[in-house]
């Protein structure tokens, strides 16, 4: 990766961009390499590696208690909000048994109490009471379930009256049962009959609340995207820091990039960015910083030093859709305003006495002028002072 800090430039001409170099014969027959002193555009910028994210992440991890059970997605499927990722084994369906079995003993001690009644009829009507209320708690949220996969469009309208239907028929069931119960416990003590309503509304509590549990066995996902990363299978049991699913938005695209700490602080929201990639033939400019993360971390370098970094959030263009995630790509940050200065190569200077000094070819003679040097970068150097546009500056001589 490349770290460090860049000063650019362009050199604006009528016939494009650059320094031209001449070959110039003096007055004494000598033949010199010369280049004109031009006006260029200087910006600074920080540049690295970054990565095409999205703004809009969910992951999912292990539980590490159960076993997988149903995967119904593959890596690169494009989900709905609401869409079944993950369901794991349980035992749901065991515990509900043994509340029913509750329920039946409940039935007999009743039984007792029961004087000059159908005693069969009743509790025929308490357990089908009791299997109603199941039936239509599991169809009110099976129901509101599909609602919102419908509003997601991953069911049909079918599906969706279907389900409505089937909770009304149950609540109307319901209603009916509960009213042939009512006029067969007309003669039983009404204390009796409260204390055994209770008993069966508290067993009925238990099933409701193992409905609650059995979505601890269920991963739904909780928006619209890609299936980024699928790291587990039917039959695994994936450890709790697992992380077993990831799904990305598409429509949320950014670029990451992970900058050394002490050039990330001078980045600001809103700075300039620009991304370029030969191998994709990518190159946009006129980007905008949209995040600096506030918290830095450690990391180690390709040469094993440790470094202090910084991820920077830049946003892309709805035309950078089709790239893919996880793609690397140099990006730029200009971290301050662009600014027209003087540039000659850096070879072109000579030191002495602890000053700059250039050689420049006037009236074909040598003048040897001090200059007063700006910034530094590519080879080339900003003139502050000593020369003007269209100076010829030496750059080495031969003879005949």
């Amino acid at each position: 990766m490349k770290k460090k800090l860049i000063i650019a430039f362009i050199v604006f001409t009528a016939i494009g961009a650059g320094i031209f170099y001449f070959l110039t014969t003096a007055n004494i027959g000598e033949k010199y390499n010369t280049v004109e002193v031009k006006k260029g555009e200087m910006k600074k910028y920080v540049q690295d590696v970054g990565r095409i994210s999205s703004k809009n992440i969910r992951r999912y991890y292990g539980n590490g208690l159960n076993k997988v059970e149903k995967i119904p997605l593959e890596l690169g499927e494009h989900v709905k909000k609401g869409q079944l990722l993950v369901k794991y084994e349980d035992n749901i369906d065991l515990e509900i048994q043994k509340i029913q079995k509750q329920i039946e003993a409940l039935e007999a001690t009743y039984r007792n109490a029961l004087s000059g009644t159908d005693k069969e009829s009743i509790n025929n009507s308490i357990i089908e009471i009791s299997r109603i209320k199941n039936l239509l708690q599991t169809a009110t949220k099976n129901k509101d379930k599909t609602e919102e996969l419908f509003t997601n469009g991953v069911v049909s309208h079918k599906e969706l009256e279907d389900a409505v239907n089937n909770m009304k028929q149950l609540q109307s069931s319901l209603k009916t049962a509960e009213n042939t119960y009512n006029q067969l416990t007309k003669g039983i003590s009404k204390n009796i009959k409260k204390k055994y309503e209770a008993e069966i509304e508290a067993q009925l509590i238990s099933l409701k609340l193992l409905e609650k549990k059995r979505s601890n066995y269920e991963i739904y996902a909780n928006i619209d995207g890609i299936v980024t990363e699928l790291n587990t299978f039917e039959g695994d049991i994936p450890s709790p820091s697992t992380k077993i699913i990831e799904i990305q938005d598409p429509t949320e695209k950014v670029i990451l990039v992970d900058f050394l700490a002490e050039k990330a602080i001078n980045i600001r929201e809103n700075f300039a960015a620009e991304i370029s990639d030969t191998d994709f033939n990518i190159n946009k400019e006129n980007l905008k910083v949209n995040r600096i993360y506030p918290k830095a971390f450690m990391t180690l370098s390709e040469l094993g030093v440790k470094e202090n970094r910084q991820t920077v959030e830049i946003d892309l263009p709805k035309s950078a859709e089709t790239l893919p995630f996880g793609i690397e790509l140099e990006t730029k940050v200009i971290v301050n305003a662009p600014r027209e200065v003087l540039i000659i190569p850096i070879g072109a200077t000579f030191q002495k006495s602890s000053k700059t000094f250039v050689k420049v070819l006037e009236d074909g003679k040598l003048v040897e002028k001090e200059i007063i040097s700006g910034e530094k970068w590519d080879g080339n150097i900003e003139v502050k002072s000593g020369l003007k546009v269209g100076d010829l500056v030496i750059l080495n001589y031969q003879e005949n």
